[in-house]
């Protein structure tokens, strides 16, 4: 992880010189433009694309997947992409796995287990020895009825397999804090704010709430923990029953799964066989232990944050004055389409307006991901004339630590 952001600065850093080695007099005057207090519109953007690379790739705590290399890349892209142009969406799912994870440790506290246990559980980090996830409700039980060989794991062996540490996270932490405080002092010295950075601000004001939600949670472990049960005559009668019926999988996204067999089955046979291809998503648990309306909530919050910290460049100088307009439009419609989200999750919605509520819903998160784009395709727009205290930096912030 480390190395990484070594690499992604310091590429950002050479690409910053070589823009403003090429920077004429005239552009920067009454001081060489190597050694001025002057700011290309790279440097910019390398800065801005540098931080929202740390709150995107934050983002990227996938579940442990079995589809291989191929899928990994896919789902860990798709994750990215959705945090980009719905970053609300990723601080509730942030909070809905904090709130489960906490509900985890404290069904495990004889176990002595950690967030980092429950977070790593629900994450499928615990299989059985032909690969199949454990879903914590199924691992409580075995482990109280001690059918488990080897039922332990620190919480450094479990921090071995991510691929992040703690001091990978505070190097994102004060990124994030000197970009947002830089952001800040060129307010306060009416310095010129471009919109690329006004953008990148709302995004570094989301990832705080991730960061504390996902503090504890194992970054991308590279393999799970392989428990292996004790053969029991029970389970020896479970694998026969298996071998002498078909198991169909159905549908799995509404929160359950069914079975169809040549023979009944037992229920130890679904505690000791999960279906394989169940959804990645919370696949070690499901989405009730978490009321609705608190994730709900939490996103709603963090969608209208989204559209205020976008309002801050209502009056900003623009290329166009139809650029301005639209900027506050497209700000304001973030705004209401949280507002009229928000009747998704109101418990006094009458149940035979449900369809009808869902439709508004839907319509209302369309138009929040049709404004998001707007805003980035205008911000990258912006850049094509930027007003000249815009390339002006405040020294004193270059010696905060940073990337």
């Amino acid at each position: 992880m480390i190395p990484l952001l070594l690499t992604a600065s310091l590429l950002v850093q050479l690409v910053a010189a070589a823009s403003t080695n090429t920077t004429s007099s005239s552009e920067c005057p009454a001081c060489n433009a190597t050694s001025c207090n002057y700011r290309s519109v790279w440097s910019i953007l390398g800065s801005c694309a540098l931080t929202v690379f740390i709150c995107t790739w934050n983002v990227i705590h996938p579940n442990i997947l079995f589809r291989g290399r191929r899928a990994s890349t896919l789902y860990q892209g798709t994750l990215m992409l959705t945090s980009l142009l719905a970053p609300e969406y990723a601080v509730s799912r942030a909070f809905t796995e904090w709130m489960y994870a906490r509900k985890i440790k404290h069904d495990f506290r004889e176990y002595n287990w950690t967030l980092s246990h429950s977070f790593f559980a629900l994450m499928g980090g615990f299989v059985l020895s032909d690969g199949t996830p454990l879903r914590p409700k199924d691992h409580l039980e075995y482990l109280k009825n001690e059918s488990f060989v080897n039922p332990d794991i620190t919480e450094e062996e479990i921090a071995d397999r991510s691929k992040s540490d703690g001091l990978a996270k505070v190097i994102l932490v004060l990124q994030l804090s000197w970009f947002i405080l830089q952001v800040v002092v060129r307010g306060t010295h009416h310095l010129a704010i471009t919109l690329v950075e006004i953008d990148t601000l709302a995004m570094a004001a989301l990832s705080i709430p991730m960061f504390f939600f996902w503090w504890n949670k194992p970054m991308a472990p590279r393999r799970p923990h392989i428990l292996y049960l004790k053969d029991t005559s029970l389970l020896k009668d479970a694998r026969e029953m298996h071998r002498t019926s078909f198991l169909y999988v159905a549908a799995i996204f509404n929160n359950g799964y069914s079975t169809e067999s040549l023979h009944r089955q037992d229920d130890i046979w679904h505690a000791y066989r999960r279906p394989q291809w169940a959804r990645q998503e919370y696949m070690c648990g499901r989405r009730e232990e978490v009321p609705a309306i608190y994730s709900g909530l939490v996103m709603v919050i963090g969608w209208i944050l989204l559209g205020a910290v976008h309002m801050i460049a209502w009056d900003f100088q623009f290329p166009g004055q139809a650029e301005k307009i639209m900027w506050r439009v497209t700000a304001l419609t973030l705004i209401g389409a949280a507002v009229v989200y928000s009747i998704r999750f109101n418990p006094s919605v009458n149940p035979a307006n449900v369809f009808r509520s869902t439709n508004i819903t839907g319509i209302a998160a369309l138009l929040g991901v049709v404004a998001r784009v707007l805003l980035l395709a205008l911000m990258l727009a912006s850049l094509r004339d930027l007003p000249p205290s815009a390339h002006e930096t405040v020294s004193w912030t270059a010696y905060i630590p940073h990337l």
